[in-house]
């Protein structure tokens, strides 16, 4: 029992080092209240959830389409990376359960959110991403969960995430929350959208909202411009980038593109890490950090590759020698606990 207990400690000293290889400590960084994270972890490479969230990333925020925290970050206080709870949808057909209500509530005491988003497009079909809630079970089901949040325990609420305010569903829903509320609706705080095309469009989504509900806050929640070349995805995000920070309106947003390329379900290009693992220039630059050398051929000049694993003395290279005499020390634990 005694030295399985031993290689069990061993072993779990071991893991934060693998998860911090690619992030070594630096000076820490001042916040950006505005920008956030869509949190998608992956199972097969979990150190890269805490590139993310290290003392030099300037994220304050992140979601995860859930209601309970990502894996990597349940240690972290809220004032150091504030998660934001989602009720995805509807949990039961007709709306009447109050199983989100619940879940949150109950870990008050451990976490207590200072906001909620609450449906994924529930005007749009399962197969397309959305919840699919028709305008009168999403009004019930929000009397019923995040109705209580705002009005018992002063969270903050955002509407639903619809994909056009003039697509025929927004109005409906409003009507039912008035009708099942007694007259009193469905009041809100922010507005959630999403945004995938062009410059133009990312302010047309934006205007429209404005325009829909005028004086409150907007929070893009994902945006990219989904399977575009390099140049293109680059141009955008430079200039996305810039307009979100100055709209005084946009109070929050989030680039969708925390994962590697291969992972990718909107075009190489968004990701913010390549298939090694690595920060691509958007995911430099997403994190204030300037772009990674490239060799005349426009190779990363840093980067780890199955060929080439990280070594030497460049950016990569440190970074992984961090990670190397972490695996060292920790397998050097291991055959002493197991000889003894």
């Amino acid at each position: 029992m005694r030295m399985f207990s031993s290689v069990t400690i061993s072993a779990l000293l071991l893991s934060p080092v693998l998860g911090q290889a690619e992030t070594p400590a630096t000076t820490p960084v001042k916040k950006n209240p505005k920008r956030g994270l869509v949190s998608t972890p992956n199972e097969f490479f979990p150190r890269d959830d805490f590139i993310w969230s290290n003392s030099s990333s300037p994220l304050s925020w992140y979601w995860n389409f859930a209601p309970d925290v990502t894996e990597a970050y349940a240690n972290i206080s809220q004032s150091e990376f504030e998660f934001v709870p989602s009720m995805w949808g509807a949990y039961t057909p007709n709306g009447t359960d109050t199983y989100f209500l619940a879940n949150l509530t109950e870990k008050f005491s451990k976490r207590k959110p200072s906001h909620v988003l609450a449906f994924n497009l529930p005007d749009q079909a399962f197969e397309y991403g959305g919840s699919e809630m028709t305008p009168e079970i999403a009004a019930r089901t929000w009397i019923n969960n995040i109705l209580p949040l705002r009005e018992e325990h002063g969270i903050k609420v955002g509407f639903p995430t619809v994909s056009d305010p003039r697509g025929g569903w927004v109005d409906p829903f409003l009507k039912n929350c008035s009708k099942m509320n007694d007259g009193n609706g469905c009041e809100f705080d922010f507005v959630p959208l999403h945004s995938f095309g062009g410059f133009g469009t990312l302010k047309d989504n934006i205007g429209k909202w404005q325009s829909k509900f005028p004086g409150k806050p907007i929070w893009v929640t994902e945006y990219g411009f989904h399977d575009q070349d390099e140049a293109e995805t680059q141009k955008f995000f430079n200039e996305s980038l810039k307009y979100l920070e100055e709209h005084e309106a946009v109070a929050r947003y989030s680039w969708f593109g925390a994962f590697r390329k291969t992972k990718s379900n909107v075009g190489e290009e968004m990701a913010m890490l390549n298939q090694q693992g690595n920060l691509t220039d958007i995911g430099n630059w997403y994190l204030d950090r300037a772009a990674a050398p490239r060799t005349a051929d426009g190779v990363l000049a840093a980067a780890c590759t199955l060929e080439n694993p990280c070594a030497g003395s460049g950016a990569a290279g440190k970074m992984n020698q961090v990670g190397v005499a972490g695996i060292t020390v920790g397998l050097f634990q291991l055959a002493v606990t197991f000889w003894v």
